[in-house]
């Protein structure tokens, strides 16, 4: 009804991530500084009024006002992300930190699923897509109300002792550009690994055929980490092996991609290939977030987290908008884009073995161990870890703000 050729369809997606290039980077370093009330505050409103403005687009057949929505709400959420994460690693503190991160996920996962499973009835029973826009923006402005309600009962709780955490918080916590340099390697390869991972989740998620497998393929395919990942987070902090288990996402993915893209589809291959996504889904975002807490000291773990995510959403643009070129030259099939998705899959497999050989040797093996282990070993990253710049971050900085400017570049590009 809009108009929308595949391409545009991928400005929409797209459109999401972009603001997320640039935002999580500043959002974190926001949270370091004020605190998550605000934070949290600011993006469930934007998140709110971003649905608000997608569904209104619908009564009034406005592609433009659907990008503005759109964009709203990928302020909002790619914020909300950072709080979610920085809260959790503050509670935590690496004590059971996967295990809450996994639930955290799997709740994610269930909303999704139940919000793919229920537009297309929605749309159906009414006659109208546009009520299960609606649908959407009503259950986001309840979880802005929601917050609200959490923030004025924890100030109650707690007023005197939070104000004196913001003060020891702003007195302790700087941002100067010049702590990227001091990053560590091992920091960037989960930067990469986020990039090809999270964008092939992001974007393949997006790209189904007809409305009614579109929302089954998404739904199936976030239905297991619901289950999985609390599960996954209790067995990393166990048994660690977080590398190995990112191994298996890649290996996962990559079948995934086989089955969907190189064999004929019949139903048993679509849900064997469906499953097979859908287990890379559920073992890696657990992995990725958990391990930034681990790898960086607490001060810069906002900053670390902000990056990782841009990453993901710089990804997600360019693979989103470069799905839909694919498409529209393919004459509307899937032959190209299965293609690149599994070219991109292989190389994910080799960063994961890249990682894992990398972490054997960084800091004893950190990153693998068992969360006792760390307890007795006293294996605590510090700040005063990461005191001398380290020349091979100038080159990843530079390839980042270079994929970066490509992202904003494709996107205004293809937006007319």
């Amino acid at each position: 009804e809009l108009g929308i050729s595949n391409s545009k369809y991928g400005i929409i997606q797209s459109a999401v991530s972009l603001v997320n290039t640039i935002l999580p980077i500043f959002g974190g370093i926001f949270i370091d500084i004020f605190g998550t009330w605000i934070g949290s505050i600011l993006a469930t409103s934007l998140i709110a009024v971003g649905n608000i403005f997608v569904a209104l687009s619908a009564n009034l057949r406005s592609f433009a006002m659907m990008v503005i929505g759109r964009t709203l709400y990928g302020i909002g959420s790619g914020t909300i992300v950072i709080v979610q994460t920085a809260i959790l690693s503050h509670w935590f503190k690496g004590k059971g930190l996967a295990i809450a991160v996994g639930t955290q996920i799997a709740v994610s996962r269930l909303a999704s699923f139940l919000s793919n499973l229920t537009v297309v009835p929605i749309w159906e029973s009414t006659g109208f897509y546009g009520w299960a826009l609606w649908f959407s923006a009503l259950l986001c402005v309840i979880s802005l109300i929601i917050n609200i309600i959490y923030i004025f009962l924890m100030k109650i709780l707690h007023d005197e002792l939070s104000r004196h955490e913001m003060k020891k918080i702003k007195q302790k916590k700087k941002f100067s550009p010049k702590k990227l340099l001091v990053f560590p390697n091992i920091f960037w390869i989960f930067v990469l690994l986020e990039f090809g991972l999270g964008s092939a989740w992001t974007s393949f998620l997006h790209t189904q055929t007809t409305d009614k497998y579109a929302a089954f393929a998404s739904s199936i395919a976030q239905f297991l980490p619901i289950f999985v990942s609390p599960f996954l987070g209790h067995f990393l902090d166990r048994f660690g092996n977080r590398s190995l288990t990112l191994i298996m996402s890649s290996i996962f993915l990559t079948i995934s991609m086989c089955l969907l893209g190189f064999v004929e589809l019949t139903p048993i291959v679509i849900i064997m290939g469906t499953i097979c996504f859908s287990i890379s889904l559920s073992l890696g975002p657990v992995v990725l977030l958990s391990s930034i807490p681990i790898i960086m000291p607490l001060d810069y773990v906002g900053t670390a987290l902000g990056i990782d995510k841009s990453s993901s959403n710089i990804g997600s643009t360019i693979y989103d908008i470069l799905v839909g070129i694919l498409q529209d030259k393919d004459g509307g099939k899937y032959g190209m884009v299965m293609r690149f998705y599994l070219g991109n899959s292989v190389c994910v497999i080799f960063i994961s073995i890249l990682l894992y050989f990398v972490s054997k040797n960084w800091r004893n093996g950190i990153l693998d161990m068992k969360e006792d282990e760390r307890k007795r070993k006293r294996a605590i990253v510090k700040v005063k870890d990461y005191n001398k710049p380290i020349k091979m971050n100038y080159f990843y900085i530079a390839i980042f703000i270079a994929l970066l400017i490509t992202s904003w570049v494709l996107f205004f590009n293809y937006i007319n």
